[in-house]
């Protein structure tokens, strides 16, 4: 008897995170994908991967915080990456990684030869 109640017990627990973890990856995909609308980025693969996933008292309750990751195309032939905090099914933060610092474009000419004097080691 007590292990048909916990054996259903545990079943339940285990649908109720099915479900929770449902709901707070489409609430994170739909997050990513404004956050990347906005910043006129392309959001990569319609999706977002769970990355994190750990306990917390949210306002003295317990809930999951969830971390998920996304990519995104500034160019469309790059991949950057951006992050979604969720705690229960209240978004936290979202982050999208700034653009690369672009090194200078080298001009052609501003090529300095060396040369070397024989018998002289520098």
């Amino acid at each position: 008897m007590h292990s048909t109640l916990f054996a259903l017990l545990l079943v339940a627990a285990l649908a109720w995170l099915w479900r929770d973890s449902l709901r707070a990856r489409e609430l994170a995909a739909r997050v990513s994908r404004r956050a990347c609308d906005a910043e006129q980025v392309q959001f990569l693969d319609d999706t977002v991967a769970l990355v994190s996933l750990r306990p917390v008292l949210e306002r003295g309750r317990p809930a999951l915080r969830r971390i998920y990751q996304f990519e995104f195309s500034r160019r469309g032939n790059d991949r950057a990456s951006g992050s979604v905090m969720v705690t229960g099914h209240r978004l936290d933060t979202v982050f999208l990684s700034p653009p690369p610092i672009e090194a200078p474009a080298r001009t052609p000419g501003t090529v300095v030869p060396i040369e070397r004097t024989r018998g002289q080691d520098h």
